[in-house]
């Protein structure tokens, strides 16, 4: 979808100048006052993002680190006639610190063949630009979305972000009826959350992927929500999701996650070398959430069937390469524990020290079976997180988080075996993020 053009007009028409400011028979004046652009909003934002990952799971003892300096300029118009308008977001960021590998952690742009730290490099990008719709009629409400978005947890695609968030080309909508929602969503391309490049969807062995298409139907109410996606990578792989919330009491919260996902023809003629399971790959988990005034707590437990003939096979979060998947299980951690068979438990526990301090613990450990061994993983970090409320730094965020974790020597996700047995392996990751943003206007 070619909406370069029309994203750098609109764009140009919403900046705030003094153009605007002159009268011409009252033609200006009325523009301003016009809901399009009096109700319009533009927010700066700077992030401060490093990532560690020291680990010895497929190699000799590798470390992963990226550091950079990101910045954003988000634009928002209102609605003019109450009823079209369009955003635009900037985002660009700086190389800070790279080392080999750094390109698993996500933060900053591979410019290059391989994964070498002479390849960092920071990157510049109108990430967001489009055209947006409203409509109500009695209580339905409408709204849709034409060009290059964020789809965060929309029906099976979903976005993560770094110094930038993935984002998709495309169309997508919904129609809101009291507590009733359906929505879905069309998308031909992306951009990748470190990256400025517009990527088409790819198989795991890198032959085209024409669109990914997802669409859900989302009950909320004030004891249940329930949440039913359906998504298909075209020819390559379907998916069924169903969530649930249950909030039996005030301060407590059940969840459950069911995730189904079938190979199509494009997945099956791949060779099994590139193929996560063979057939079918299933994920199930449940939580519970108990939140009280200055403390909360969050258990869950999760199992995958994913059946891959003479290896371990594996759960993918993402519908295809160069998108996200909506994925919520606390299975996803710092390393993924969605392997055939695997049994993993969860925890994240937080304390708040005073209203705007906070400290806690996230710990995972998981076990499957292969070939007579009981395999183990985990890890546990710990975080600290400080949001100041009073002025001038109540937009002012910092994270930080650390800890060690436990794995096992592999080929892919399958154990490499010595003498029968398999080999522990040792990680250490850290996290900080320093970010803050202010409204403009």
């Amino acid at each position: 979808m070619k909406i370069n053009t029309i994203a750098a007009a609109i764009l140009l028409l919403g900046c705030h100048t003094s153009v605007w400011a002159i009268d011409n028979d009252g033609l200006n004046n009325s523009l301003l006052t016009n809901p399009l652009f009096s109700d319009s909003t533009m927010t700066l934002s700077f992030k401060n993002y490093w990532k560690y990952l020291k680990e010895e799971n497929a190699n000799p003892k590798h470390v992963h680190n990226a550091w950079g300096q990101g910045v954003a300029v988000d634009y928002q118009s209102g609605y003019f006639a109450d009823f079209i308008g369009f955003d635009a977001v900037y985002y660009g960021a700086v190389k800070l610190g790279a080392s080999d590998y750094f390109n698993s952690r996500g933060v900053l742009y591979n410019n290059g063949d391989g994964n070498k730290k002479s390849n960092a490099e920071g990157f510049s990008k109108f990430g967001q630009r489009n055209i947006k719709l409203k409509y109500s009629l009695a209580d339905a409400h409408f709204d849709a979305r034409w060009g290059w978005q964020v789809l965060k947890n929309y029906g099976v695609i979903s976005t993560s972000t770094r110094l930038s968030p993935t984002t998709y080309s495309g169309i997508s909508g919904g129609v809101n009826y009291g507590g009733l929602t359906l929505r879905g969503a069309y998308v031909e391309n992306s951009m990748d959350r470190n990256s400025p490049d517009k990527k088409q969807f790819q198989t795991n062995t890198g032959a085209k992927i024409d669109h990914l298409a997802s669409g859900e139907v989302l009950w909320k109410s004030d004891l249940f929500d329930a949440q039913y996606g359906y998504g298909e990578s075209a020819n390559y792989l379907r998916r069924h999701l169903l969530f649930t919330k249950l909030r039996p009491v005030e301060r407590l919260t059940i969840g459950t996650q069911t995730y189904a996902t079938h190979a199509l023809d494009e997945y099956l003629a791949m060779p099994a070398s590139k193929r996560d399971f063979d057939n079918n790959a299933w994920h199930f988990a449940i939580d519970a959430l108990w939140q009280a005034d200055r403390w909360s707590s969050k258990f869950g437990v999760g199992y995958t069937s994913a059946k891959k003939e003479n290896e371990i096979g594996f759960y993918p979060r993402h519908m295809s390469k160069n998108s996200r998947g909506t994925f919520i299980s606390m299975a996803y951690a710092g390393d993924d524990y969605m392997r055939d068979g695997e049994l993993v438990l969860a925890n994240i526990s937080e304390y708040k020290l005073t209203p705007d301090l906070a400290v806690g613990l996230a710990g995972n450990i998981a076990q499957f079976n292969y070939k007579d061994n009981h395999v183990r993983s985990g890890e546990i970090n710990a975080f600290t997180r400080w949001t100041p409320s009073s002025a001038p730094m109540k937009n002012l965020t910092v994270w930080l988080m650390f800890g060690p974790g436990w794995s096992y020597k592999m080929s892919g996700k399958t154990p490499v075996l010595t003498d029968g047995h398999y080999t522990r392996t040792h990680t250490l990751s850290s996290e900080a993020i320093i970010e803050y943003r202010f409204k403009m206007f």
